[in-house]
């Protein structure tokens, strides 16, 4: 079990351990085209999940991970829209652990804890990220979740097999928060054993750690397709009027 871990400063005041997130921003589309430059409310998506990032007391900084040929379009945009919190935006050659890797360790050396967070995932708020970031600190780990609401079928060769009980199953989100060291060794164990393409949770799992679920939110969606868009727009409606 994990302590929860804060520091004092000389007047004896408690404070949070440090907080890097890694957007791992690398995609396969052409130059400034995809998911993450598509317009949402007049901003590219990417814009709008740094800009909510940038807002959140618990984020030391912000480090963005991209492929070479982005690496002036994402500059430009985080001095178009003043995100304050990004520190390094830097370049990896292939997604998947190579991506993570680059990120993780880019990050300061006095940040306890590291989350990764999906750059298509805008509508993150300062409540997900809180509720991860404490139980990482009580546990190592803290991953936003919320249960799925489909029924969900196993299917072989075009024929159902079994039909997994709902209540066990969950849909992961972001921001996926990890205890600095562990996050570390978990990489390295990776990829002695496993290769290049890795998530953050399978990478967890080759050093058997438990993943600790949090309340995520039904508004934290991904904005990958332009299919996404109409529910995007109506989550930024909202909160415009709430």
């Amino acid at each position: 079990m994990f302590k929860r871990r804060k520091k004092r400063t000389e007047q004896g005041m408690l404070h949070r351990p440090g907080l890097s997130i890694v957007v791992p921003a690398f995609q396969d589309e052409g130059l400034g085209e995809g998911p993450l430059y598509r317009p949402l409310g007049g901003i590219p998506v990417v814009a709008r999940t740094l800009m909510a990032l940038d807002q959140m007391p618990q984020v030391q900084e912000i480090i963005v991970v991209i492929r070479e040929s982005d690496l002036k379009i994402m500059v430009d945009l985080v001095k178009k829209f003043d995100i304050r919190r990004v520190r390094k935006v830097v370049c990896a050659k292939r997604p998947g652990l190579e991506l993570l890797t680059v990120g993780v360790y880019e990050c300061e050396r006095e940040a306890a804890f590291i989350g990764i967070h999906d750059p298509l995932r805008p509508f993150v708020t300062k409540e997900i990220l809180a509720g991860a970031l404490a139980a990482a600190e009580e546990s190592g780990t803290g991953v936003p979740a919320v249960p799925v609401k489909d029924t969900i079928k196993i299917v072989r060769a075009g024929v159902v097999q079994e039909t997994p009980d709902r209540s066990t199953l969950h849909l992961l989100q972001e921001p996926q928060i990890v205890e600095s060291s562990l996050l570390k060794a978990a990489i390295q164990r990776a990829g002695e054993v496993a290769g290049m393409a890795q998530d953050l949770p399978t990478v967890l799992e080759t050093l058997g750690l438990p993943l600790r679920l949090t309340e995520g939110a039904d508004e934290n969606i991904r904005v990958a397709n332009s299919t996404d868009i109409p529910a995007a727009e109506a989550v930024l409606l909202r909160r415009a009027y709430a």
